[in-house]
């Protein structure tokens, strides 16, 4: 079906004018619809992974939207349309990626924008749930259902469960696969036990799903996207995210983003910096055992895990 007869059914007097790809995002196609006049642009956001994710994405921005901030969603088909994917019809929030923020080398602005990256994380930590583990909707309402896994040492235990990937095991060597397995259990006595925490996590609190902007001379977070992947759980988990480019040779986000989101309410336990690294290096290995990725995305995944493995 036309993207044309997809925005028509949220939109059906309006005529577009024309259409771009908005890059950034690896898993979802997302449009940025124009339209003639003056009326403002909006978003078609379609979804690889079917209704599920669509009506979990659109529940999420349900519940939050009241405290933080995400675009407004005009229109949900999660169903699809005449034979189309799943899509949602959404506000084209102005603003930078922090990523494109960082890159301007305006290392004011990055501070006041990492800041209160730090304010909104913990503002997302805030909503609870009946219990960790994944979450669905169900009749528009956001549920905990399976955990991801039970019982004692959760990271480690995950490290390993996606190193025995055979889409892993196709990517890494034999070596690499047993020095993170060795690594990670090495370090297990430091690690908190996460298994009953049960907060919101983004899940990809990062650079490209954060965007940012100047507002009576104060950056400020516009808009949090992609929220497919959330789940109930340990909000250091989008900590280590957020910090997974930060460098303590070079600081930029720190210590801004981390006094905020602890003045704000967020925890963060003792020894802080090298847990959360910790944690978010199950993040890396988990995208790893996905297939299709981008030659340049597999390299700077192998390079994070590298400088994660250093640190000992």
């Amino acid at each position: 079906m036309s993207t044309e007869l997809l925005v028509a059914a949220a939109f059906p007097n309006r005529r577009i004018v024309g259409h771009e790809v908005l890059t950034g995002g690896l898993i979802n196609t997302n449009l940025k619809i124009h339209f003639e006049s003056d009326l403002d642009p909006v978003v078609l956001r379609i979804y690889r992974d079917g209704a599920a994710a669509c009506r979990k994405e659109a529940a999420i921005h349900e519940l939050v939207r009241r405290d933080i901030p995400v675009p407004e969603i005009f229109y949900v088909a999660s169903e699809g349309l005449d034979g189309s994917p799943p899509f949602a019809i959404v506000e084209y929030v102005e603003g930078l990626t922090f990523q494109q923020l960082k890159r301007t080398n305006d290392n004011a602005a990055i501070a006041q924008a990492a800041a209160d990256v730090g304010k909104t994380l913990a503002a997302i930590g805030r909503f609870q749930f009946s219990a960790p583990g994944e979450l669905t909707s169900y009749e528009g309402e956001l549920v905990a259902g399976d955990k991801f896994i039970d019982g004692s040492d959760p990271i480690p235990r995950l490290v390993d469960r996606f190193l025995g990937s055979p889409v892993l095991q196709q990517r890494a060597s034999t070596e690499l696969i047993d020095h993170l397995h060795n690594f990670v259990w090495s370090h297990a006595a430091v690690l908190p036990q996460l298994e009953n925490d049960r907060s919101l996590v983004h899940n990809d609190y990062g650079n490209r799903n954060i965007l940012v902007r100047e507002e009576n001379g104060n950056w400020r977070v516009a808009a949090v996207l992609d929220w497919e992947l959330a789940f109930s759980g340990s909000p250091l988990l989008d900590v280590g995210h957020f910090l997974r480019y930060e460098l303590r040779s070079q600081s930029l986000r720190e210590p801004y983003f981390s006094r905020a989101f602890v003045a704000h309410g967020g925890y963060l336990p003792d020894n802080w910096q090298s847990i959360v690294k910790l944690i978010d290096l199950t993040a890396l290995v988990e995208c790893l055992t996905h297939k299709n990725l981008p030659s340049d995305v597999e390299a700077e995944l192998f390079d994070l895990i590298q400088r994660t493995l250093a640190m000992a």
